[in-house]
């Protein structure tokens, strides 16, 4: 009899431990959650809401037709991403001065670190060497004098290159006036 009553006093106490192990996962009596923007439904499982922003109306109108059934700031599907869209600029103001640094830094990807050779500012993570770049670029490249210092290079450039492409329709065209063109070089 004893044996039973053990056995009964453990499977209560296991049962009542996996209910509450099971209400401490699920959170239910959560206090002080951070509150998510609302989701705009419809997205597409790979596409997101990319189906959505293709339509007939242009993005900025669609976007502002969403803020006015959603409030003035709603998360979006761009492809797998999600996007975060604010059309108020109260809350623009307070993003880019109050959480700038939160605001203003990009993923790390793979592909700009290989193709870019970590030189291409415009996606790298917002951090010390971003910012040196973006100083040397602003102060040494993208300077009024050197930009109009630079354009003859870059007219001369322009030229050479519709040359080379009126040389490559010259000799591979055919009967319609048409000549396929390799850009890859």
């Amino acid at each position: 009899m004893e044996f039973v009553l053990n056995l009964l006093n453990v499977g209560a106490i296991g049962i009542l431990s996996l209910i509450l192990f099971c209400l401490f996962l699920y959170h239910p009596f959560k206090s002080g959650c951070t509150k998510e923007a609302p989701r705009v439904a419809g997205a597409w499982p790979i596409l997101g809401h990319l189906p959505l922003l293709s339509g007939s109306k242009t993005p900025h109108r669609l976007l502002g037709a969403l803020a006015n059934k959603y409030g003035p700031i709603f998360t979006i599907k761009l492809g797998t991403k999600k996007v975060l869209v604010i059309s108020n600029w109260e809350i623009a103001k307070e993003c880019f001065t109050t959480n700038d640094m939160a605001v203003s830094s990009r993923p790390k990807l793979l592909a700009v670190e290989h193709m870019g050779y970590n030189a291409m500012f415009g996606f790298l993570p917002y951090g010390p060497y971003w910012r040196e770049l973006r100083r040397i670029t602003t102060l040494n490249i993208l300077t009024s004098h050197r930009v109009v210092q630079l354009q003859p290079v870059r007219a001369l450039e322009v030229q050479n290159s519709i040359n080379e492409l009126f040389d490559v329709w010259c000799r591979e065209k055919n009967e319609s006036g048409y000549a396929l063109v390799d850009l890859k070089k």
